[in-house]
Order: structure tokens, then C-alpha cells, then sequence
């Protein structure tokens, strides 16, 4: 199982997207000074008076499925289509996770009137979706060598 490639591929997906539930995604500048702090599952002040924020749940919901279904995928390994079946699945919610990303950061920079600044922790979904890929395209030349071998016995 651990010796093929696309369970490598599959594991280190699993980890980017559990390393970015715990990293920030960004910061929130406002014009007052205060900053805000973007990650999974709220935007929370870190300096400035008060202790004001915005929780919400969805990007680290779709971020803590994603991840689950990418180490349930490797156990899935003499199912190489229902493996897949995941990768599709999580590169399709990785790219609605950017798009609800966009959505949220628009949201929050309306509701704070701030800027924005980036963080290395919102690249880590995408890594992971590449990671998917590879793994997706892993699987499908297994299963291309599997059924030649089969056509020929």
C-alpha cells in the first residue's frame, strides 16, 4: 500500500490541507491599525482594543473533509476507480474552497473596510490539489497496466 506512489501523493495532500486548518490564510489591515487575523474557521482581531471577530465554519469544513477523504482514499487501494472517484471529488472542492475563499474575502474586506495582505498558509490547498492530480493520474496508469496485463493473459 505505502509503496505506491500515489499513496505518497495522497498522504502529503491529506497533510498540506491538514497543515493549512492551522496556519494563517492572510491579514486584515484596518484603517484605525487594528489587524485581523484570516483563518479556517474565523477572522479574529490580534492587535488592537477589543476582542472582535467573525466565525464562520465553511472553509475549514471543506478543508477538514477534503483531508479525510484523501486518507480514506488510501485505503481504497485494490479499488483504483472508487480512488479516483476522491481525488475528483477533492479537487472539485478544493476549486469551490478558493472560489467560497473569494466570496468570504470579499465579504470580510467590506465589513472591516481594510486591506488585505496574504499568507503562506492559503497556498496549501493548492499544493494539495496538485498533489490530487498527480495522484489521480498515478492511479489511471495503474489501472491502464492492470487491464493490459489482463488483455494479455
Amino acid at each position: 500500500m505505502i509503496q505506491r506512489i500515489q499513496t505518497l501523493y495522497l498522504l502529503l495532500a491529506a497533510a498540506a490541507m491538514a497543515a493549512a486548518l492551522f496556519l494563517p490564510w492572510g491579514a486584515f489591515f484596518g484603517a484605525d491599525g487594528t489587524v485581523y487575523s484570516y483563518e479556517a474557521f474565523s477572522v479574529a482581531r490580534r492587535v488592537g482594543e477589543g476582542s472582535a471577530g467573525i466565525s464562520f465554519w465553511a472553509l475549514g469544513a471543506i478543508l477538514s473533509v477534503c483531508a479525510l477523504s484523501s486518507l480514506v482514499a488510501v485505503f481504497f487501494f485494490h479499488k483504483r476507480l472508487t480512488q479516483v472517484r476522491f481525488c475528483v471529488f477533492n479537487m472539485l472542492a478544493l476549486i469551490g474552497f478558493y472560489l467560497a475563499y473569494l466570496v468570504f474575502l470579499w465579504v470580510t474586506i467590506r465589513r472591516l473596510d481594510a486591506s488585505f495582505g496574504l499568507n503562506f498558509g492559503i497556498s496549501l490547498p493548492f499544493v494539495a490539489l496538485i498533489f490530487e492530480f498527480l495522484a489521480m493520474n498515478a492511479i489511471l496508469n495503474d489501472e491502464k497496466k492492470v487491464r493490459a496485463y489482463e488483455r494479455i493473459r
